[in-house]
């Protein structure tokens, strides 16, 4: 069925009027004048329900195409839109054409430029652009054809001081719109914030040394009483070009290894996480603890203990920087790292350390008549069959994903990083 953003099923001659904004819409991050014509170098967007509605579409025009174009240090914007046709409102009455200028306008920096000489214009000055912040680690990767130097950098707090990082970094939140569902900009003047930028290092055409940004990660620290903080990761953004190849692991394990050096942080929280962050945490919180907490999370530790103590969700805590939740699943991951799966007692082992823990937040007080603030997690507590069908059911999600983290675990393992 062909509805517009309203609802209202399209005519068959209009359907040409409209299309997906996910696939009309193309990024291209720009280090060079061929790159303009480089179809390799283009990405399309993850979401645009923000700009152009739920639906994410787009009415009005005929064969559209939006492409956005971003210098890949300075974080200049070009945007061109170009179309066949463009519907006549005084044909079909009760249609008229989105305003794509108006709706792009809320996300893109007001000096992006229609015109395509003036943003390669300023090609010549990307080498100006330095890396931001403080440097915390350089690193390669092993296996590239090129090698590439990439860099972490943090950004302390109150650098809202900073008027031409604020400009740049506010350039670089445009992307967040694009492919972090429900996105929103940091307020720039809260001294809470800190930034993590990364980047990779390359030559221009002239040979000279550039710096790009190719991801970022955003983390607000909140107080813990007495005297303690609780940093909050936000946004974690790896631009599409540079995904899947251990930048966002490496990026995260930075934070953590960099947070975990403060006496007084607490522990690292997330703020609504994503499937994919869940996993890329669970991954780097695996690594950690069998770096820094061996003695309590090899294998030989883990089958002569053979429960989970206080000792361990302590130190996890104190040495790695792990909230209690993800302690006892990093627990729960090298359980079955260090059992034989075929072996149904060790197995039924498992299953119950796994669905005790899920069936915590299902507990219903039936002393103090506490109800649980989810109607549909309240009538699992109280319904002993849908209960045990929810458990057996998310225990088999868990158990798929823990053994997804441990193959990724073994796989990298001293493989990835120079």
């Amino acid at each position: 069925m062909d509805l517009n953003e309203q609802g209202i099923l399209l005519p068959a001659p209009l359907r040409v009027f409209d299309c997906s904004a996910n696939e009309i819409i193309s990024f291209k991050l720009i280090r060079s004048e061929k790159d303009l014509n480089n179809e390799e170098n283009e990405f399309e967007p993850e979401f645009t329900h923000q700009i152009f509605g739920e639906n994410e579409r787009i009415f009005g025009y005929k064969n559209l195409k939006i492409d956005i174009c971003c210098l890949s240090s300075s974080l200049n914007f070009y945007l061109n839109i170009d179309y066949d046709e463009k519907i006549n409102p005084k044909k079909y009455h009760q249609f008229k054409a989105d305003d794509l200028v108006e709706s792009l306008n809320q996300w893109i920096p007001l000096s992006t430029t229609t015109n395509l000489d003036l943003f390669l214009s300023k090609l010549k000055n990307e080498n100006e652009y330095l890396p931001f912040g403080e440097q915390i680690l350089t690193y390669e990767l092993q296996g590239e054809k090129k090698s590439l130097s990439y860099s972490i950098n943090r950004v302390n707090q109150n650098f809202c001081d900073d008027k031409k990082f604020v400009e740049w970094y506010s350039r670089l939140e445009t992307f967040l719109v694009f492919f972090i569902d429900a996105a929103s900009t940091i307020d720039k003047d809260d001294p809470n914030w800190v930034i993590y930028l990364l980047y990779q290092q390359y030559q221009n055409d002239n040979g000279q040394i550039c710096y790009a940004p190719i991801g970022f990660i955003t983390v607000y620290l909140y107080y813990a009483y007495p005297d303690k903080k609780r940093p909050r990761i936000s946004q974690v953004l790896i631009l599409p070009p540079y995904q899947r190849k251990g930048h966002g692991r490496r990026l995260l394990t930075t934070i953590y290894n960099d947070l975990r050096k403060d006496s007084r942080v607490q522990d690292i929280t997330a703020e609504d996480p994503s499937d994919e962050f869940v996993a890329l945490r669970d991954l780097v919180s695996l690594e950690l603890c069998h770096k820094y907490l061996s003695n309590l999370f090899s294998k030989e530790s883990i089958i002569k203990t053979n429960r989970l103590t206080k000792e361990i969700i302590d130190k996890a805590r104190d040495i790695c920087k792990l909230t209690k939740q993800e302690a006892r699943r990093i627990y729960e991951m090298c359980f079955l790292q260090s059992i034989n799966r075929n072996d149904e007692e060790q197995m039924r082992k498992f299953r119950l350390i796994v669905k005790q823990r899920l069936f915590e937040p299902l507990r219903f007080d039936k002393r103090r008549r506490l109800q649980l603030a989810d109607p549909t997690l309240e009538a699992l507590a109280t319904d002993p069959e849908k209960r045990k069908t929810y458990l057996s059911t998310q225990y088999e999600y868990v158990l798929e994903h823990y053994e997804n983290i441990l193959r990724a675990f073994n796989k990298y393992q001293d493989q990835l990083y120079k």
